[in-house]
């Protein structure tokens, strides 16, 4: 039972993780699209938008990683029936 518990332990951890590495890549998304809004004259359109795919693109990965993460953890619970 130790070793599911510490197994669990840490996949919560990386979990925790992984929430925080979306929430930041979305904070920088939205800054980039505001600043963008607020200097669209001076801006290479372009270039912005290369700049939000990626942004966005790492994000989706990182959901992706989230979410096989919680199917492991899902799979590590014992049986409820």
């Amino acid at each position: 039972m130790n070793m599911k518990l510490t197994l669990m332990n840490r996949l919560d951890a990386e979990e925790r993780e992984l929430m925080q590495q979306i929430q930041t890549y979305e904070a920088c998304t939205m800054a980039v699209l505001n600043m963008a809004s607020d200097q669209i004259r001076s801006l290479h359109k372009f270039a912005v938008e290369d700049i939000v795919s990626s942004l966005h693109r790492m994000t989706v990965e990182l959901q992706t990683e989230l979410l096989h993460l919680r199917l492991e953890k899902a799979l590590c619970q014992p049986s409820k029936h």
